[in-house]
């Protein structure tokens, strides 16, 4: 897609709700707002389309989220998926439905975007925020450009938002950190690889790594704690070298050959680690601005476009005198993201407890592959996992205390560890 959006500014800085940031999250609040007749303004600091770092895969949750066909803008389809343990015992599992669609972020924003603006949205790019103002009549946004009035504020920045830390509504936020590049490579070994997602684990604490294909290229990443992140180049130099061996897989004649790389950027991993305050006065704050990412996967276009939809949802409400403050807002958001969130932290914790275990389960037991799809797919939610411990689900509770204890204190002693080797 070549949609190109102009920095067209507008002489009426006034509107009844403004949005800040025009991803996922904002986009389709944007959409939900401008399609019920209300007055919005998306305010955005890039000028799109802008590359975005991000592996861009899309589950079937995330497309049934979205209220638009992505077919368009969709590059590949993931049928099958190739697991590794700190890049070694390597095996591949197969689905009979596709598992993930895979496309590339600036395609995904700018035809988001493009539906907003179709609906009645008006756009400012080059226009990042710098402060907020809450008055008695709403809220003023103030950007390098001048002051933007409006009776609702939506916080749609991103994991560094300007809006969620001037009105403290980034609080219980712990960062993640994830490394990705954009890597070149001949057309036999891409095309070999066009439905495969490749994905290790078990390198350091909460380490993982990842290979998206896309229509011309891989996306190729690692992520883990923010804590850790000085140790995320050098796995990610191990896990290309690793994909240049081979991958260890016997049915593959040759490894990744690397023909360029694109790019090669860090961003932060936001990741809300208990149930919180998701507005503040006349301000709501969505997606990674909230820190609704997924802690296992990193993932955080699902929670995006969600939290948008339910920010554009108690807006109306709120600008039609339904209700007189937007705590509507934070209960849904931490009733139905949060919940599930909470319990996939829970899951990142056992599994950073028993990482082997957990991979050579998926290798073979059809059943806990089958969980593992369904989960990937949206199929299943992270709550029902405790399920699959039939009689002993009881047990549930205690097994993630302690595998929380077990994990935190692995991440500490590998820092420690680390930190002596290097002296």
């Amino acid at each position: 897609m070549q949609t190109r959006f102009p920095p067209v500014y507008y002489m009426d800085k006034n509107a009844e709700v403004i949005v800040a940031g025009a991803g996922p999250a904002g986009a389709i609040a944007a959409y939900e707002l401008a399609v019920r007749g209300i007055q919005v303004l998306v305010l955005e600091k890039s000028v799109f389309p802008r590359y975005k770092v991000c592996g861009a895969g899309l589950t079937h949750k995330i497309l049934k989220e979205i209220p638009f066909d992505l077919s368009g803008i969709i590059e590949t389809t993931i049928y099958n998926i190739c697991f590794s343990a700190q890049c070694k015992d390597a095996f591949q599992r197969t689905s009979d439905n596709p598992m993930i669609y895979c496309t590339m972020r600036e395609k995904l924003d700018a035809f988001l975007l493009e539906k907003a603006t179709a609906a009645g949205a008006k756009v400012h790019f080059g226009e990042a925020v710098t402060g907020v103002f809450q008055t008695p009549g709403g809220v003023k946004v103030q950007t390098r450009n001048g002051m933007y009035r409006g009776a609702l504020l939506i916080g749609a920045d991103g994991a560094t938002s300007r809006v969620s830390r001037t009105t403290g509504l980034n609080k219980n936020i712990m960062m993640g950190m994830a490394w990705e590049a954009e890597v070149l490579t001949d057309r036999a070994f891409l095309t070999r690889y066009a439905q495969t997602v490749f994905l290790d684990w078990g390198t350091f604490p909460g380490g993982y790594g990842w290979v998206f294909p896309k229509s011309d290229h891989f996306s190729i990443g690692v992520g883990g704690p923010a804590t850790l992140s000085k140790y995320m180049i050098p796995y990610y130099q191990q896990f290309l070298k690793y994909l240049e061996n081979g991958c260890g897989l016997p049915d593959q004649e040759a490894g990744l050959r690397i023909l360029g790389t694109i790019s090669l950027k860090a961003w932060p991993i936001p990741v809300r680690i208990q149930k919180s305050v998701f507005h503040q006065g006349s301000v709501l704050v969505t997606g990674d601005a909230g820190g609704l990412t997924d802690p296992l996967t990193g993932e955080g276009i699902y929670c995006a476009v969600r939290s948008g939809s339910l920010a554009a949802a108690a807006c109306v409400e709120y600008l039609q005198g339904q209700v007189g403050s937007l705590q509507k807002y934070t209960e849904a958001v931490n009733h139905e993201l949060m919940d599930e969130l909470l319990e996939a932290n829970r899951i990142k914790n056992l599994f950073n407890t028993i990482p082997r275990k957990i991979h050579y389960l998926v290798r073979d037991h059809d059943r806990v592959w089958g969980a593992f799809g369904k989960i990937l797919r949206g199929e299943r939610w992270y709550a029902d996992v405790k399920n699959g411990f039939g009689p002993w689900k009881f047990l549930w509770g205690l097994s993630c205390l302690i595998s929380r204890w077990i994990s935190n204190h692995r991440e500490k002693n590998y820092k420690k560890n680390a930190t002596i080797r290097e002296r």
